[in-house]
């Protein structure tokens, strides 16, 4: 029986092609392994090639000039059509690689047919090409030098060919299991601003974080709940205005735990008060004050209403107010007269107007100012808008007269926009009118209506869902981001509508789902969204059922993570 060198060749290769498309499969299926191993992924392939590079060799050693004797003798005269095979091969595995593009060839194409095609195409290729290179080398100098250099080219195909045969299998594997990428994570519902403002107390000026070793230890201590009078040197000589801002802050707050006496912590917290650059710590300072006798803060009562001052911070003439209101009525009305006058300055009248309800319980001073300048146009009206939230609910009424005017202020329909929030403080009424605007503008350019429709917050879902699922079709691509955008935070209820976008043949609509779907964090939503991507996934699903499986997916991902 004679040596059949073409087969010995492409054997050990045949081996190399299978294990690992194998692996692939295992790993990606079942081991999972760690992405640090993927550096040995590649030397373990890089060996495995040069151990078939070292069987080839010693498979031409062993033929030695007789490599072609094997090769049919019809080869030395038709070597075409050898190549010929080899490029019908070729095209044979391309035109069913581009048939499985298409959106209705479903997903088995990819994950069965493909793989088979190719791994039957890739040997046709390999055998029909090292042909007539064994065939031309038996003729030439340095006939197994050079048959065993040449065919390097030709044998690298295969460990390219099985990788992509084998992430092509992995990558249809996962699509078609609709729970594979996303677990099955539990999707605890987040707590709601209610239930935050009982189970967590509000803290009236935020928080600096410490970083310096002084200030660390002094957070440790005012967050423990107990006794840290051991620190109390380091908390005097930490309330200085040449101190670090951490450190500052946390000294101040360290005076809850610490029995300082007021005669050496009170000319302290004025200096901190007066001379700290730092505005956070200058308002906390303030509010420190708070935890000595009302006849100490008194004897400075003077210095804390200088602060209620245009001139001043906001954090700092809040902090200053609601210090000064619990002394008494002298004082309050003090804070009184001061934060009217503030109504006039455009920069603090927002704060005062809230203060001045939320404190001092004078509504009525608030109320007049709303409906003496809503009419108005430039600063007086802007002031006005800003005051709105800052009223009871009852008492917001007043504005719906204006409600047209105050759609007209919007600016850039942020979420900050003084007007948006209005709108949003008047419910309801003010939500209508911005649909209004939207379906047909007058006064606004129609991408910052819809921007003010997604970035507001809103109690009204059915409107807002109407009012999206109109604009979610315009012409417009800004628009159609700002209302898919709405789309998405209006939740369970807008499912429907996502789901007819993402189905649509414009791509523009089915980018317009897309998104909404990526700003989705409804987790009433979650179950029905696992039975859409189901129904969309499995072998059987084609391009355009994966693509909704994709969108729900990244969605659930998404839901996961808040």
């Amino acid at each position: 029986m004679k040596f059949n060198t073409l087969r010995h060749l492409v054997f050990p290769w045949f081996v190399l092609f299978c294990a690992i498309i194998g692996m692939i499969i295992a790993d990606g299926a079942y081991l999972h392994l760690s992405p640090t191993y993927q550096d040995s992924y590649w030397i373990a392939l890089g060996l495995s090639v040069f151990l078939c590079m070292s069987a080839n060799f010693a498979t031409l050693t062993k033929a030695g000039i007789w490599l072609a004797h094997s090769l049919p003798s019809n080869l030395r005269h038709r070597p075409w059509f050898w190549l010929l095979r080899a490029g019908i091969a070729v095209v044979f595995a391309y035109s069913f690689f581009l048939m499985g593009k298409l959106s209705f060839i479903p997903l088995i194409w990819q994950g069965a047919v493909i793989p088979v095609v190719f791994t039957v195409c890739v040997f046709i290729l390999v055998w029909n090409l090292m042909g007539p290179l064994l065939a031309y080398c038996s003729h030439v100098s340095f006939s197994r030098f050079s048959a065993f250099i040449l065919s390097w080219p030709i044998f690298v195909i295969i460990p390219i060919t099985a990788l992509f045969v084998g992430n092509t299998v992995i990558n249809a594997y996962r699509e078609s299991r609709p729970d594979f990428s996303y677990q099955g994570r539990a999707i605890e519902n987040p707590p709601s601003k209610t239930e935050n403002a009982t189970s967590e107390p509000a803290n009236e000026d935020a928080k600096i974080p410490a970083t310096d070793t002084t200030a660390l230890e002094m957070q440790t201590a005012a967050q423990s709940g107990e006794s840290c009078n051991d620190l109390s040197k380091l908390v005097q000589n930490s309330m200085s205005p040449q101190s670090k801002t951490d450190v500052a802050y946390w000294a101040i707050q360290s005076l809850k735990c610490c029995d300082i006496k007021s005669v050496v912590a009170m000319p302290k917290l004025v200096d901190l008060m007066l001379k700290h650059p730092n505005t956070q710590v200058r308002a906390a300072a303030i509010r420190g004050m708070l935890k000595y006798s009302t006849s100490d803060i008194k004897r400075i009562g003077y210095l804390l209403i200088k602060r209620v001052s245009e001139t001043e911070p906001l954090e700092v003439i809040e902090a200053a107010s609601i210090v000064l209101v619990r002394l008494g009525e002298d004082e309050a009305a003090w804070v009184n007269r001061r934060l009217t006058s503030l109504l006039e300055v455009p920069r603090t009248s927002a704060l005062a107007s809230k203060l001045l309800v939320s404190k001092l319980k004078r509504e009525d001073l608030v109320s007049t100012f709303v409906s003496e300048n809503l009419d108005k146009t430039g600063s007086e009206k802007a002031r006005a808008i800003s005051m709105i939230c800052a009223l009871p609910e009852k008492s917001r009424k007043i504005a719906e007269p204006y409600l047209d005017s105050i759609v007209a202020s919007i600016d850039t329909g942020s979420e900050t926009d003084n007007a948006v929030k209005a709108l949003e403080c008047m419910g309801s009424p003010g939500l209508e009118s911005l649909r209004k605007e939207l379906a047909h503008p007058q006064k606004l350019q129609k991408s910052v209506a819809a921007r003010a429709l997604a970035e507001g917050t809103w109690s009204e879902e059915a409107t807002v869902l109407k009012a999206a699922e109109n604009c979610v079709h315009d012409s417009t691509g800004e628009v159609r981001q700002w209302c898919s955008q709405a789309l998405g935070k209006v939740g369970a209820s807008a499912v429907p509508g996502i789901l007819e976008l993402l189905k649509s043949d414009d791509t523009e609509l089915k980018e317009a789902g897309t998104q909404a779907l990526h700003l989705f964090k409804d987790p009433e939503a979650r179950n029905e969204l696992l039975k859409v991507r189901a129904k969309n996934s499995g072998w059987m699903a084609n391009q355009r059922n994966l693509e909704i499986a994709r969108a729900i997916d990244r969605a659930l991902e998404n839901m996961a993570q808040e």
